[in-house]
């Protein structure tokens, strides 16, 4: 081979190597651009990793929650099943206590019929108040007694619509009327005063009032209260015949005891000693026949209204001490200890004196002769809230409990006092309060069985009665 040919065949083998240089260098060039691209697509792929693990975790997040959301559900659809159910069994329940309720209202509208219609029934006045005194009740009987008609009266105060007066005309104050007492002090009353018409007339109303209390509060009054002019004619009728019954009485007890006197003191009697002895049991009997008749001469009096009273200016501590000293002889026979306490040594007001007296002495003449011998009784006298008050206690036989209520009663005497003492009438608790009642005085006692008794009476200092 010549040299030509081998130059020719080492041309063309470097062209072929140029071309293949050429060829690679191309080819490392795309292969260049090829990984470029992917490392293009291997940073979107990383960030697309990064993208599906952070959906993975809010998908792994979302999937708890819907776990949690569907658990909380299924607890609300338990606690909905079991609400359901309660509603169920309220529905019933309610519908049992609408049974009962309408049970209830039938019960209760047929209780209040029939309490209207009791109320309709009976055959004295009845008024009701609230705890303000303002009328919520009157009944048939009532609103004929009072003249007025049930619209006139309810939702009115009590005081505008029932006038009372006392036997004397004076006009009762709201503070002393029985409702309004009731209502303050939550204790009944049971007192007869006047009821003063629309058109003037009056009559007596025997009164019976209470509070109406509930739950230890009182919520109202009812006040019951009937017509007792046929009574208190009656009464009338009774103390005129006892009153001309003890003038005709008094009569021939003075003349015995005249002739008795006149027997005992004559220096030409020839009797013997026995014959004394029967005219001094004769003399003492008509005595204490003249004490009951005058004493039943008073009670006629003081409830005819007649009884005479001249009230002028008295020291009434010294009327008290005399009273003491014309009962020394009693006091002395049972060896009494007096224990005497004055506010004054000298108080005039004025009183009738001897209407003070007969007061005072018939509450020292009891503690005289319900005391047992030897011990003691006390006199206090003291000013309050414008009155004279006045005590007299004894330490005696005291009065039963279980008949405290009927002690000023006209005739009334105690169990025990009746076995303590045989004589007495009965009527000189009565005579001091009829007396006291007439000037606007008050009498009240404590007492108790076998420990003693004390009596209080006041007098008003001023605005006397009379």
């Amino acid at each position: 081979m010549n040299g030509k040919t081998i130059r020719s065949e080492s041309n063309k083998a470097i062209s072929k190597l140029e071309a293949t240089a050429t060829q690679l260098a191309i080819i490392a060039v795309e292969k260049e651009t090829i990984r470029s691209e992917l490392e293009v697509i291997a940073k979107q792929l990383a960030i697309i990793a990064i993208e599906k693990e952070d959906i993975r975790i809010k998908l792994e997040a979302t999937a708890k929650n819907l776990a949690v959301t569907a658990k909380e559900k299924e607890k609300t659809r338990s606690e909905l099943e079991i609400t359901a159910k309660n509603l169920a069994v309220t529905a019933k329940e309610k519908e049992n206590i609408k049974i009962e309720l309408e049970a209830t209202a039938e019960d209760l509208a047929r209780a209040k019929a029939t309490d209207e219609a009791m109320l309709e029934s009976i055959g004295d006045g009845v008024v009701a108040t609230d705890e303000k005194g303002i009328i919520t009740l009157v009944n048939r009987v009532a609103e004929k007694l009072l003249g007025k008609k049930n619209k006139e009266v309810l939702g009115k105060f009590f005081a505008n619509e029932i006038n009372l007066e006392d036997e004397m005309g004076f006009s009762i104050p709201i503070e002393k009327h029985p409702i309004n007492l009731a209502l303050t002090t939550g204790t009944s009353k049971d007192i007869i005063y006047y009821y003063i018409r629309k058109d003037g007339t009056k009559f007596p109303m025997a009164i019976i009032c209470s509070p109406v209390i509930l739950e230890g509060k009182v919520v109202g009054a009812i006040k019951i209260f009937r017509d007792v002019t046929q009574e208190k004619e009656i009464d009338r009728s009774k103390s005129e015949f006892v009153s001309v019954a003890s003038h005709q009485l008094k009569t021939p007890a003075t003349i015995v005891n005249f002739y008795t006197e006149k027997l005992l003191n004559s220096s030409h009697s020839v009797i013997t000693a026995k014959q004394r002895d029967y005219i001094n049991e004769i003399r003492d009997a008509n005595q204490r026949m003249i004490e009951i008749v005058n004493t039943l001469l008073n009670v006629s009096r003081i409830e005819m209204g007649i009884f005479p009273i001249d009230p002028m200016p008295v020291d009434v501590i010294g009327i008290f001490k005399n009273t003491i000293k014309e009962s020394q002889m009693n006091l002395g026979k049972k060896k009494l200890i007096l224990k005497e306490k004055y506010h004054r040594l000298k108080h005039m007001i004025p009183i009738d004196a001897l209407m003070l007296k007969m007061i005072f002495s018939n509450l020292l003449s009891n503690a005289i002769k319900y005391t047992s011998a030897g011990d003691s009784i006390s006199i206090e006298t003291s000013e309050k809230n414008d009155d004279l008050l006045v005590s007299i206690a004894d330490n005696g036989c005291g009065i039963p409990a279980n008949q405290q209520d009927k002690i000023f009663t006209k005739f009334f005497r105690s169990d025990n006092a009746r076995r303590h003492d045989t004589d007495g009438t009965g009527l000189g608790l009565y005579i001091v309060k009829l007396m006291l009642d007439h000037i606007g005085g008050k009498v009240w006692f404590s007492s108790k069985e076998k420990e003693g008794t004390s009596f209080y009476f006041s007098i008003p200092l001023n605005n006397l009665k009379s």
